[in-house]
């Protein structure tokens, strides 16, 4: 019985051998099929990973723009007050309300200029009689002197008395008008189109001459003064302007330039009259965009081509044809500017190189790519 178990099992391990031996000649067999059929041409050659790519020509110089925050303003603003003291009898706006030139914006009490007025327009009365009747004894004593019935004196006392009560008239009715003229300036008026800022006093107060009522600021052309660096004054003038107002571009034209530079920022103030259809709070900034060309070679690339190198360096994948295709090399490249969507950058590739544009995590350096082109930089 041992014997027949010893041929059971090596009968059983014989055929497990063979089975091994089987599959590894399969496995020999197919390996060599492939090499034979690769060296014959016979497999499809690899899949190339496609890639956009764009083509930068070398620049001498590039154009960055600097950046001015200025505010806007009112083209005018007035503190009003009453050119004579009184008691504000009314004060017909509030804050925020709109005003045309020549609107009544508060009343001063005026019963003393009424009274006073009707008092001096009495006396010009008095004296209008008191003149008429100097004028007729003139008048008299003049034909009795000339007929020797009276005496020079007499005649020179008739003349003098009219003059000195015409003087008087005149000086009263100037007196009259004056006062007219209080009553004209005891109502504040609104001297441009405009909207109140603040207000100051309340109906019942007393003001002196001269004390703020409110403060009215001009609607419809809008200032902002900008300040600027004396060397960049000529660029404002040549250049066609827009400010930003919460990233929203507005045209603006140049209203004037001030003469003086601040002797401490060294900066001269550019006043322009902007056109906004959104409202602009007076107050509030706005940002001025000025071009400034600057001499240096180098090249436009999109922001998703630069590749992270080490120690914060940064490198772009260039592409380069030979006689295998287009294949993937590194180039180390210096960002000296960066804008939206693109940077330029400082790099060793001649006047002009072809660029993997995005998708860089695509592919690595060394690795031939189906190129697909891109727009030209």
């Amino acid at each position: 019985m041992e014997n027949e178990a010893a041929i059971v099992i090596s009968k059983s391990t014989v055929k497990k051998v063979g089975a091994f031996l089987g599959i590894g000649g399969f496995i020999v067999i197919a390996t060599m099929s492939l090499h034979l059929r690769a060296a014959s041409g016979d497999v499809p050659p690899m899949r190339l990973v496609p890639v956009s790519v764009e083509t930068v020509d070398r620049q001498e110089s590039y154009q960055v723009s600097e950046f001015y925050a200025g505010r806007v303003e009112a083209k005018q603003t007035v503190n009003l007050s009453f050119e004579q003291p009184g008691k504000v009898e009314e004060v017909l706006v509030e804050e925020g309300d709109f005003v045309k030139a020549g609107d009544i914006v508060a009343k001063l009490d005026t019963a003393l200029l009424l009274a006073s007025r009707d008092q001096t327009s009495g006396t010009v009365a008095r004296i209008a009689a008191q003149l008429e009747l100097a004028k007729l004894t003139e008048a008299r004593q003049k034909e009795l002197f000339e007929q020797g019935h009276s005496s020079e004196q007499q005649y020179d006392e008739a003349r003098l008395n009219r003059q000195s009560l015409d003087a008087q008239l005149s000086e009263t009715r100037a007196a009259l008008q004056s006062i007219e003229i209080n009553i004209e300036k005891s109502s504040l008026l609104a001297p441009f189109d405009g909207q109140i800022g603040a207000r100051s006093v309340d109906t019942g107060g007393v003001l002196n001459a001269g004390m703020t009522v409110v403060t009215i600021l001009e609607t419809g052309t809008q200032q902002a003064r900008i300040s600027v660096p004396s060397n960049r004054v000529a660029v404002v003038q040549a250049s066609e302007l827009s400010v930003t107002y919460r990233g929203t571009p507005i045209a603006a034209t140049v209203a004037a330039i001030r003469a003086d530079v601040n002797p401490i920022t060294r900066t001269q103030d550019i006043l322009l009259n902007i056109q906004s259809e959104t409202p602009i709070a007076f107050g509030d900034l706005v940002e001025l965009s000025l071009p400034e060309t600057r001499v240096q070679q180098g090249y436009w690339v999109p922001v998703e081509a630069l590749v992270e190198g080490k120690k914060g360096l940064w490198n772009i994948f260039a592409v380069e044809a030979n006689a295998e295709g287009d294949r993937v090399a590194r180039r180390a490249v210096e960002v000296v500017y960066a804008e939206t969507g693109r940077v330029f950058v400082t790099a060793n590739m001649g006047g002009e190189a072809r660029l993997v544009a995005n998708g860089t995590h695509r592919v690595v350096p060394g690795q031939y790519v189906d190129t697909i082109d891109g727009e030209e930089q």
